[in-house]
Parts: C-alpha cells; sequence; structure tokens
C-alpha cells in the first residue's frame, strides 16, 4: 500500500487538512466501517469511472457513484466497499473548510454522499481528466491545488464567530462549557447556530460531542487495553452510561466490541463477511 499526503499553502491551509494519494489499499475484507468525525473528504477514484458505498438507507445495499465523490460532514457511520484494489486522489478538508468551495449551506450535506457533478458540474469531470495524465503524485497535488483555488465560488474568509468557535472547540474541545463559548460571540444562540450549521454542516452541540468522541478514539487507539471509565471521565462524559450510548450512537457497535474489531487505520473498522 502506497499512502501519501501534501499540506496546501495558503490561502488553502485555511481550509484544507491535507490533499491525500492511496494506491493498492487492499484489505482482507471487502466491507469497512468509516466512523464520523465532522470533516468533509472528496475522493477522486483515478483507476475507475466509478465509486462504490453501501447506502444505510436502502437495508446496506451497494450504491454506486460517479468517479468522484463528496462525503459530507458525518455524525453517523458508513460504510464503504474494500473488495477491490484501488487508487484514489482525496482532499481532507478542515471543519467549515469547505464552505466556499459551495454555492450551497454544508449542513444540506450532513450525512450523506453526492457525485462531485452534483455540486461543480462539467468542472468535476475536467478536473480528474486533467489529473489522470500525470506521471507523479507531486504533480496531482500540484494540479489539485490550483484548481480547487479556481473553483472557489466564495471568498476564502471565515466569519469570525465560526473562526473563534471552531478554535475553541478544537483547542478544548470538552473543557469549557459550549455555553461559555457561545456567549462570547456577541450573536443570538439562534443566530449563531444558523451561521455555523452553514458553514460546518452540523449544530455547535453535535460537533462538539463528535469531538469528544474522536478524543476517546486517539486515546484508545494502538493501547492493548483500556479501562472504560477512566476514559469516559477523561473526556468530560457525564457517566459511563452517558458515554456508551453516544459511542454505541456513532459506531453501532459497543465500545469493547469496536475496541476488538478496530484496524489499523483511525476511524476505519473491519466488517467480517
Amino acid at each position: 500500500m502506497k499512502l501519501r499526503t501534501y499540506t496546501p499553502q495558503a490561502p488553502l491551509l485555511n481550509f484544507v487538512d491535507y490533499f491525500w494519494y492511496l494506491e493498492g489499499y487492499s484489505p482482507p475484507y471487502s466491507k469497512e466501517l468509516t466512523l464520523p468525525n465532522g470533516s468533509i473528504e472528496l475522493v477522486i477514484n483515478l483507476c475507475e469511472d466509478k465509486i462504490k458505498l453501501f447506502d444505510r438507507e436502502s437495508n446496506g445495499l451497494l450504491r454506486t457513484y460517479d468517479s468522484s465523490v463528496i462525503c459530507g460532514p458525518h455524525s453517523e457511520f458508513f460504510i464503504i466497499d474494500t473488495s477491490a484494489e484501488t487508487t484514489v486522489l482525496g482532499i481532507h478538508f478542515k471543519p467549515g473548510g469547505i464552505y466556499p468551495f459551495l454555492k450551497i449551506p454544508v449542513n444540506e450535506l450532513h450525512n450523506i454522499r453526492v457525485s462531485l457533478d452534483t455540486l461543480w458540474g462539467a468542472r468535476a469531470h475536467e478536473l480528474r481528466e486533467t489529473l489522470l495524465p500525470l506521471k507523479t503524485v507531486d504533480d496531482q497535488f500540484r494540479i489539485l491545488e490550483e484548481n480547487l483555488l479556481k473553483l472557489a465560488s466564495r471568498p476564502l474568509i471565515r466569519h469570525p464567530a465560526v473562526s473563534f468557535a471552531l478554535n475553541e472547540f478544537l483547542s478544548l474541545r470538552h473543557k469549557r462549557p459550549l455555553s461559555d463559548v457561545s456567549g462570547q460571540i456577541g450573536l443570538s444562540q439562534r443566530r449563531f447556530i444558523q451561521i455555523f450549521k452553514e458553514e460546518v454542516g452540523m449544530t455547535p452541540k453535535l460537533f462538539c460531542r463528535l469531538r469528544r468522541f474522536q478524543e476517546v478514539l486517539n486515546r484508545i487507539n494502538h493501547t492493548k487495553s483500556v479501562n472504560w471509565l477512566d476514559v469516559a471521565i477523561a473526556c468530560g462524559y457525564y457517566d459511563q452510561m452517558h458515554f456508551i450510548k453516544d459511542f454505541q450512537a456513532f459506531t453501532g457497535l459497543s465500545p469493547t466490541d469496536y475496541f476488538s474489531r478496530q484496524g489499523r487505520r483511525h476511524n476505519h473498522v473491519a466488517i467480517h463477511n
């Protein structure tokens, strides 16, 4: 398996965590659980003109998308098809980072996957066609960066309230009550929630729940044993039952089931047939 990442330059640096390239990923199972983290992923299949994902709304039936797809901000797990080896190129956006590149509020993409041409029209196809002949991953990253800048439909700036809130949520997470952060913004609670949803894709409360859940995963990743009560308390849960309920809501698994099945890739879990 070959995995490469690239951190873009400013101004994209404020909106994109990294570009990534994955080649030859072929795990010994055909389904993989992808856990929610509130971020948005753009995925371009460089091998085939389609991408397959399992649809939770259709009893797990395999659904085919175009060769490029946007995975919106998720607060639910979803399942990807890993039955065939592939080569993919992607963009991992920072929370709220895709907002300048869309003409719709980001919350319209909450918990959905959509073919990129639905959002960018013919430019999605043109982008992939530009990338395919390139001989090196570095060239693909460079062209992807150049084209993403051209695809911005809004100014590359964040709303100050969203910028402040994200900085607080990402640095402090559960250490500070949500009301303390929103109280410093200078907007009504209703207006702040509306702006945050439009740019980030979900309410501030749900986003903070996901950050707390992600902290749990960070704490248990690569460990051989876990004291779940200690983890729950350290991550700011009121009690163990509250922690278990949240964990099951985001993964579909109990904490112990997840721990026994977690794979090498963070936020991805094998589903054995």
